[in-house]
Order: structure tokens, then sequence, then C-alpha cells
């Protein structure tokens, strides 16, 4: 069975890597993380796609125009 792990996130690219160190610590690694950038201004998406190619789980990002934590939590590819 998979697990995802959804981060809708919104210029948090200074928080973002206390989670995925949490992440990494992690001894099963039979999940994804799934993180939906809801527009950030800061450098979240500079942040995150460093792990992108370097990530020993799953890492799925997407960036989708500024609407709100609901709109993040709703996003379909």
């Amino acid at each position: 069975m998979r697990l995802t792990i959804l981060t809708p996130t919104y210029n948090w690219g200074g928080v973002l890597p206390q989670l995925y160190d949490s992440l990494k610590k992690q001894t099963c690694k039979d999940f994804e993380w799934v993180i939906v950038n809801d527009g950030s201004k800061d450098n979240t998406q500079e942040v995150v796609k460093a792990w992108l190619s370097d990530s020993d789980f799953s890492i799925r990002y997407f960036f989708k125009e500024n609407g709100g934590k609901h709109t993040a939590l709703n996003y379909t590819v």
C-alpha cells in the first residue's frame, strides 16, 4: 500500500526543509510526497526542485496560480 503525503504550500521555502528532513528519516519509503505550490512568491520552487533528483522517495511538485489553500488541496493535474 502506498501512502500520499499532501502539502499545500504558500511561501514556505524556509519551512519545507524541516518537513523534507523529517520525511528522509522515515524507515519506510513506500510513500509519495505531493507538494502543491499555491503561487508562492518566495524561493519555494527552487528549494523543492533541488530535491526532485536527489530524494530516495517520490516527490511530485505542482505550481498553480494563487487561489487559497482550498484550491491547492483540490488541485487536479
